[in-house]
């Protein structure tokens, strides 16, 4: 039986383990609050975890529930992220990020308000208007190189070091112009598109190279900031725009991440139809994307057949549907994933995204259960 490090290991090298490595917890595959209590109180836990930040809907990270569920990776993540909701607003729905953007909240969920540079198109205004991060505030990383130690001198598990913004470039720009306006942006005034994504992808790098100073060797894995750039059937944009105006800005994200620690394993989360974006991002050195969303215009079978060899999936979970039904209807899910997707290896089961307070505590119990019995290889089992 392989330790989890070496299990996911096995998986990322393209080779079949012992089992389907399984993962819970990361930046955009975690547990939010409300579901994360009935947990605690369905697996007896004398108390909950302390939590490890304020001002978001995850903010427990709880090492005695990734142990109950057999989860094989660990989590290292940053004091604060820029896009978080710090200094109180107006009324106690609204808060501000470092960048000086305003957030709403609709319990239990934030999301950004008007977007700072809605009205402008000038780029003086980018510098004028927009509050960009001090970096050299030692705050950033408080406990991330004493948590890496820990993970990967007394524990066998795979250290994972979690986001250190929510949003990549491309979904910064959108929260701080608004979205409509960003992709209208790169078409008709590209300089002010290339400006603002420039500065929020420096502002990415520096907490990166943050990060890595920190404990990057360490690190078996980073995740880079969490970018959708598609919806339920399609790209948000064509594929000459994502080439043109936002795969440098991921390139410049790697290069960063290589320069530390040329061996770590990178991770991109991207929601959404994605496939025609995929060798974009194995061509960048993307190692792992996440999280290969169950979406009626995503052939999943197909995508690993096309790109099995060249990339790890981790994630296609439905959370939407499967997750909230019974628990056969969970069984179910992980069979159809693991003949989809597990063979050869190079796949890590996981949610599609965080789990919800809609998804009933015991199908959270019952996917890892199910992926650990029936995800063991060779993979072989009835098809229902």
């Amino acid at each position: 039986m392989l330790t989890p490090r070496q299990r996911v290991y096995t998986a990322l090298h393209h080779s079949e383990p012992d089992r389907v490595p399984l993962a819970l917890g990361g930046g955009s595959y975690g547990v939010v609050d409300e579901l994360y209590l009935k947990l605690v109180e369905l697996l007896k836990f004398p108390e909950p975890a302390k939590p490890f930040r304020s001002g978001h809907t995850i903010t427990y990270m709880d090492d005695r529930l990734f142990e109950a569920l057999g989860i094989d990776f660990r989590y290292c993540w940053p004091a604060l992220l820029p896009n978080s909701p710090i200094r109180p607003g107006e009324d106690e729905q609204t808060f501000y990020d470092s960048y000086g953007q305003i957030w709403m909240r609709a319990k239990p969920y934030y999301y950004t308000g008007r977007g700072i540079l809605a009205d402008s198109n000038d780029v003086t205004d980018i510098e004028r208007l927009v509050d960009w991060p001090d970096l050299t505030d030692s705050h950033w990383m408080v406990g991330v190189a004493e948590r890496a130690k820990f993970l990967r001198q007394q524990t066998d598990y795979f250290v994972v070091m979690r986001m250190v913004a929510s949003h990549g470039p491309f979904q910064t720009a959108c929260d701080l112009r608004g979205t409509e306006n960003f992709l209208m942006d790169m078409a008709i005034n590209p300089v002010f598109a290339e400006v603002l994504l420039d500065q929020v992808t420096s502002i990415q790098e520096g907490l990166i190279r943050l990060a890595m100073e920190a404990a990057g060797k360490d690190f078996d894995m980073i995740e880079l900031p969490g970018d959708d750039y598609a919806g339920n059937q399609r790209p948000l944009m064509s594929l000459a725009m994502f080439r043109r105006f936002i795969k440098p800005c991921l390139a410049r994200l790697i290069q960063v991440v290589r320069k530390y620690n040329p061996d770590i394993q990178i991770m991109l989360h991207s929601d959404g139809a994605i496939d025609r974006l995929i060798p974009d991002m194995i061509e960048l050195g993307v190692d792992v994307i996440h999280p290969l969303e169950p979406l009626p215009a995503m052939n999943l079978a197909m995508i690993k057949k096309e790109y099995g060899e060249q990339v790890t999936f981790l994630g296609g979970i439905d959370i939407s549907h499967a997750l909230q039904g019974s628990e056969e209807n969970v069984t179910q899910e992980v069979k159809t994933r693991l003949q989809e997707l597990a063979e050869g290896g190079g796949y890590i089961l996981a949610p599609s995204n965080h789990l919800q307070a809609d998804i009933p505590p015991q199908n959270v119990l019952r996917l890892f259960q199910t992926a650990q019995e029936l995800g063991r290889y060779p993979i072989s089992f009835a098809e229902s």
